[in-house]
C-alpha cells in the first residue's frame, strides 16, 4: 500500500529517504517542492532526478482535493470552496472559505468533515461528526486554494467545518507543518486556532506552543467561541459546555497568555435578546481585563436547518441585507465601548453565498451523493 507522502514531516520524510539509500538533502528537495512549491505530482519535482521520482512513485502517493464546486460573492470579495476527498473507502465533502480585504488574504480552514460540538447555531454542527481530517486533508485547502486562485494566503484561520480542538493530534501537526522553514513557511503571528474551549486542551496548547521543538508556532494566536457570560445560556446553545465551566476556562486561557504571551480573540456572535444583557456588559468588560484580548462582534448569521430543528431563537428568517445595520446590535456595542471594551465587529464576509461564520455545511442529500460515487 503507497503511504501518503503529505503527512509526513520533514524529519519523518529524511529518515525515510535515508532508509531508501538516498542523501538526506533530497528529502529537503521534496520536501520543499510539495510544500513551497505546491507541486500537485512528483512528476512536477525538478531539482530531483528522474530515477528518486520513480522510486517515490512506489512507495508514496501525493494527494490532492478534488474541487467540486467555486462560489464567489456578489457583495464581497469572498469565495467559497466545496472539496471532495476519499478516505477509507469513502468520499466526503468539506468547504474552505477565502476572503480578501485591506490587503489581507485570510483563508478559512475545516479540521472536520461535521462537527462532534453540535453548537445550536452552527450549521456545520447540525450535520452531526462523521470524521476528523489528517494533516494531509487539512493542509492540502491551504494548497488547493493557492493552486486555483494563484493566491498565497497571509492568513490561515482555523475556523471553518469542525472543532480543531477535538482533532488535537493533527491540528497541531498542520500548523508545525505550514510554519516549517522549508515549507509554506508561514508567520505562526498570521494563524488563528478557535475553539469552544475543552477542560485542559487549552493548557496542553499553551506548553506545545512553548516547546523548543515547536519555536514555529509559538505565536499563534488562540481565540475562544464565547457566545455567552452565563453558564447556564452557554449550556445551552453550546452542548459540550456542560463540562467544560467557563471559570476553567478563564482560568486556561490566563495560564494560556502567561506562558505564550499571545493575545487571546473572544468571539461573540450577538442573538438580541438574550447574550446582550447589562450583566453581560459587566461581565465582558471584566473578562477582557483579565489578560490582553480582543472581542469580536459577530452578527448572528441566518443557516439551513435541514438537518435539524434549532432552539426557536435561531429558528427565524433574517434580511441578510441589514445584519450589520441592526440598532440593537450597534447599542450593544456601544454599551461596550462606554464600559472600556476594545470591540471589533467582524464583517459578514460570503453570507449571500452561506460562507460566513456559523452557515458551513454540507447537505445530507449531497454528502450521500458524495459517498456513492466511491
Amino acid at each position: 500500500m503507497l503511504k501518503n507522502i503529505l503527512n509526513l514531516s520533514l524529519e519523518d520524510l529524511e529518515k525515510e529517504i535515508i532508509e531508501h539509500g538516498e542523501k538526506r538533502f533530497r528529502a529537503v528537495q521534496i520536501f520543499n517542492s510539495i510544500h513551497k512549491r505546491n507541486v500537485s505530482s512528483f512528476d512536477e519535482i525538478s531539482s530531483i532526478p528522474k530515477e528518486l521520482i520513480e522510486k517515490l512513485k512506489k512507495v508514496y502517493f501525493l494527494p490532492v482535493l478534488t474541487l467540486i464546486k467555486e462560489t464567489e460573492s456578489e457583495k464581497f470579495n469572498t469565495r467559497k470552496f466545496l472539496f471532495e476527498l476519499s478516505s477509507d473507502g469513502r468520499n466526503y465533502l468539506i468547504e474552505s472559505v477565502l476572503i480578501s480585504e485591506n490587503e489581507r488574504e485570510t483563508l478559512c480552514i475545516s479540521t472536520q468533515v461535521g462537527c462532534n460540538v453540535g453548537c445550536e447555531f452552527c450549521a456545520t454542527g447540525k450535520m452531526g461528526f462523521m470524521k476528523n481530517l489528517d494533516v494531509s486533508e487539512i493542509i492540502a485547502q491551504i494548497y488547493e486554494v493557492k493552486r486555483k486562485t494563484g493566491i498565497s494566503p497571509s492568513n490561515i484561520v482555523y475556523m471553518g467545518m469542525g472543532e480543531p480542538f477535538l482533532n488535537y493530534d493533527n491540528m497541531l501537526r498542520s500548523l508545525l507543518m505550514i510554519t516549517h522553514k522549508e515549507g509554506l513557511d508561514l508567520s505562526s503571528k498570521r494563524i488563528t486556532v478557535s475553539t469552544v474551549g475543552f477542560k485542559g486542551k487549552i493548557i496542553n496548547f499553551a506548553d506545545d506552543l512553548i516547546k523548543e521543538e515547536n519555536k514555529s508556532v509559538k505565536n499563534v494566536k488562540l481565540a475562544l467561541s464565547l457566545h455567552s457570560t452565563d453558564n447556564g445560556i452557554r449550556e445551552s446553545i453550546i452542548p459540550t459546555s456542560v463540562k467544560n465551566n467557563l471559570t476553567v476556562l478563564y482560568n486556561e486561557l490566563a495560564y494560556f497568555y502567561q506562558k505564550t504571551r499571545n493575545k487571546i480573540t473572544y468571539e461573540y456572535i450577538f442573538f438580541e435578546g438574550l447574550n446582550d444583557t447589562e450583566n453581560d456588559v459587566k461581565r465582558l468588560s471584566k473578562i477582557t481585563k483579565m489578560v490582553p484580548s480582543n472581542l469580536n462582534i459577530i452578527p448572528f448569521h441566518p443557516i439551513d436547518f435541514e438537518l435539524n430543528k434549532p432552539l426557536d431563537i435561531f429558528n427565524t428568517k433574517k434580511d441578510i441585507n441589514n445584519l450589520l445595520s441592526n440598532k440593537k446590535l450597534f447599542d450593544f456595542i456601544a454599551r461596550l465601548k462606554n464600559n472600556k471594551v476594545v470591540v471589533n465587529v467582524r464583517s459578514s464576509s460570503g453570507i449571500d453565498i452561506n460562507a460566513a461564520c456559523g452557515q458551513l455545511s454540507v447537505s445530507t442529500e449531497r454528502q450521500k451523493m458524495a459517498e456513492d460515487t466511491v
